[in-house]
């Protein structure tokens, strides 16, 4: 389990251990909305306000840069053009061994099991074959 207890948080997905890692879904964390366009509350429990609040942004293999947040998944994840669909749908979890940045500017800690953060002469953990 990792808290992000700072409003801004560099690190990366998933520590070397017994168990596999597996991709974190963003959407079903911290919600979605369905085809009508009403939010669907995730496992988090968060409210639609509160994970608004929620920015994470990657880096793609092209080097695009690439956020997932609540209005991309608003805009985007039933859009009526297959293609941006599929595009958000690609990119809408952590990936294991990958590095994010993700902002949180709501009240009190962020859960993202798996989630290591960095810090200057702190070693949280590593990746490793």
């Amino acid at each position: 389990m990792a808290l992000i207890t700072t409003s801004k948080s560099l690190g990366w997905y998933g520590a070397h251990s017994n168990q596999d890692c597996t991709p974190f879904k963003l959407h079903e964390q911290f919600g979605t909305y369905s085809a009508s366009g009403s939010f669907q509350v995730g496992k988090s429990g968060l409210s639609e306000s509160q994970a608004s609040l929620i920015s994470v942004w990657t880096m793609l293999p092209s080097g695009t840069a690439w956020p997932w947040n609540l209005s991309q998944e608003k805009r985007y994840r039933n859009h009526s053009i297959a293609a941006l669909q599929t595009l958000v749908k690609q990119h809408d979890e952590l990936k294991c061994g990958q590095a994010y940045w993700i902002t949180w500017t709501g009240n009190g800690d962020l859960n993202i099991p798996g989630f290591v953060p960095t810090a200057v002469g702190v070693d949280m953990g590593r990746i490793s074959d």
